[in-house]
């Protein structure tokens, strides 16, 4: 089964440095093309292959930002030839084996939140238990066909691809549980607990302190991202 790798960084969160360290720690693990679609492939690394993308239709979109490009991403005619897609945040830390995601075969699957819980569930019923920091998907036309219906209105709706997934109804699955939180950790109550969790393999560092913000002397996991 053919894969290939992707990611996606668009504005100015995100600097070069994110998507070449990805691609150097996803290359300890997998030859498999490394995608990045962007709308400013300044110093990124050359054995990237670099997608220009222009999102400036969207930027006048009310609640409209870059995490709402995966779906377009999706079915993006340069990855139809791969039989397995496999898409990372920029944000990620990979420091353990990732076999079980490189290898997952699932027709749309992405991280199910362990450190959220029953108790997130009961309290926010239309927020997302599932997070799509990572995701492994062979065929997403149909999340793309539902949100080509009227992807203004939502976008404008709900809070990112997340919430649209659940809300809409969008058949998901899980990824192996090999990922967390950084910051919220791997089950509910560990909340501001960045503990570096060396029994998993990819951590999330979804919310600040981002991964250039955190000293390596404190937080060690930061030398995995290379």
């Amino acid at each position: 089964m053919s894969s290939c790798i992707t990611c996606i960084k668009i504005g100015d969160k995100f600097d070069s440095q994110y998507v070449n360290k990805l691609y150097n720690m996803v290359r300890l693990q997998t030859d498999a093309p490394f995608y990045c679609f962007t709308d400013n492939p300044t110093d990124i690394n050359p054995d990237v292959i670099v997608v220009d993308i222009d999102v400036s239709e969207y930027k006048s979109w009310d609640n409209w930002w870059a995490a709402w490009w995966k779906i377009e991403m999706f079915v993006h005619p340069i990855l139809l030839s791969y039989d397995r897609k496999i898409f990372f945040d920029l944000d990620v830390i990979i420091h353990g084996d990732i076999s079980q995601v490189l290898d997952h075969d699932a027709q749309f699957a992405l991280v199910y939140s362990t450190w959220k819980g029953v108790p997130f569930k009961i309290k926010y019923p239309n927020k997302s238990l599932y997070n799509s920091s990572v995701i492994v998907w062979k065929d997403a036309s149909n999340v793309y066909n539902h949100y080509m219906k009227s992807p203004q209105q939502f976008v404008s709706k709900y809070a990112g691809t997340d919430d649209f997934y659940h809300n809409e109804k969008i058949k998901r699955t899980a990824l192996p549980h090999i990922i967390y939180s950084y910051r919220d950790g791997e089950k509910p109550n560990q909340y501001n607990s960045f503990e570096f969790r060396k029994h998993k393999s990819i951590a999330l560092l979804h919310q600040e302190p981002k991964n250039h913000m955190i000293d390596k002397h404190t937080h060690p996991i930061v030398g995995w991202w290379i």
